[in-house]
């Protein structure tokens, strides 16, 4: 019979534990054994899980949550294991539907995901999959489409191939694993249903949005010299969406560093249609024109 881990990392998670456990307990099929990486917390966060029944990893210092998964992973004894985020929540068939592609001739499943604002469960966003697609051109579709650190399912296996998560990157660190797990040729399946809820908070980590937008930045920058010919045009079109990002973040340096990128890459940002700005790019430069385009599309 197939095990599956489900796997915690956590700092200063003591508050939030109790309410993932009660979306653990309500799976219609039970994970087969409960671990959490207790990231250096000061809040009893490692009482609380091993209450839960949860095994307990703590580290000695707080190395980050791609440290926190690597340590997991590799204590795992399953097969399969599944990474969740303390704050956030599952839906009581999960682990059913998402074992349920987990065949012999699939390394990764995935579904989609919810994000709602903790205070209100408003939606503020899904991300969503075509498997489809995703077969078509794995790594550019994964460039495209970035996969959360919660609503994927891995053999262990597959995990080890792709030499787990990256450390330098305190951020993205999860959608990067997609990438990788795709070059490496892991087999995606998809289940193309919310499964999973992430709760957004104004002081959570996702919202920390430039500090976000500079480690994308930094993988995006990785790419250049590890993603076959094919990418490079999604790879293109994404370093030119974290320009405009980082305009809005009001970072112009980042932002000029990204087009840069994207011509050394072969690329003439901003793409546009638009003859004003084309002839802002042939006389002033890519900046000023992508300045004049993010003007443009707020009118």
């Amino acid at each position: 019979m197939t095990n599956y881990s489900l796997l915690v990392p956590c700092y200063n998670a003591a508050a939030h534990l109790p309410r993932l456990w009660a979306t653990v307990q309500a799976q219609s099929r039970a994970f087969s054994e409960f671990i959490c990486y207790d990231d250096a917390s000061t809040d009893g966060t490692a009482d609380v899980a091993r209450s839960l029944g949860a095994t307990v990893l703590r580290g000695e210092k707080n190395g980050g949550v791609a440290h926190a998964r690597n340590q997991l992973w590799r204590a795992a004894t399953s097969d399969w294991v599944h990474f969740h985020d303390a704050d956030d929540l599952l839906e009581p068939a999960f682990l059913e539907k998402m074992s349920a592609r987990a065949g012999a001739a699939t390394d990764v499943v995935i579904c989609n995901a919810r994000w709602l604002r903790e205070d209100t469960r408003s939606l503020e966003l899904e991300w969503r999959y075509v498997e489809s697609e995703l077969h078509t051109a794995p790594a550019p579709y994964l460039l495209a489409h970035p996969v959360g650190g919660i609503n994927g399912l891995y053999r262990r296996t597959a995990l080890e191939r792709a030499g787990g998560f990256d450390e330098q990157l305190k951020v993205w660190e999860d959608a990067d694993l997609h990438v990788r797990l795709a070059l490496q040729g892991a087999r995606f399946a998809v289940v193309e249903e919310p499964l999973v809820t992430a709760l957004r908070r104004d002081d959570s980590l996702s919202a920390e949005q430039t500090r976000n937008a500079r480690n994308r930045l930094t993988a995006l920058r990785h790419y250049m010299h590890s993603l076959p010919p094919e990418c490079t045009p999604e790879l293109i079109n994404q370093l030119e969406s974290a320009a405009h990002q980082f305009l809005q973040l009001h970072d112009p340096a980042s932002a000029r560093e990204a087009l840069q990128l994207v011509i050394r890459l072969g690329g003439d940002p901003p793409v546009t249609d638009n003859p004003i700005i084309k002839l802002c790019k042939r006389v002033f430069g890519p900046m000023v024109a992508l300045r004049l385009q993010a003007r443009a599309r707020k009118i």
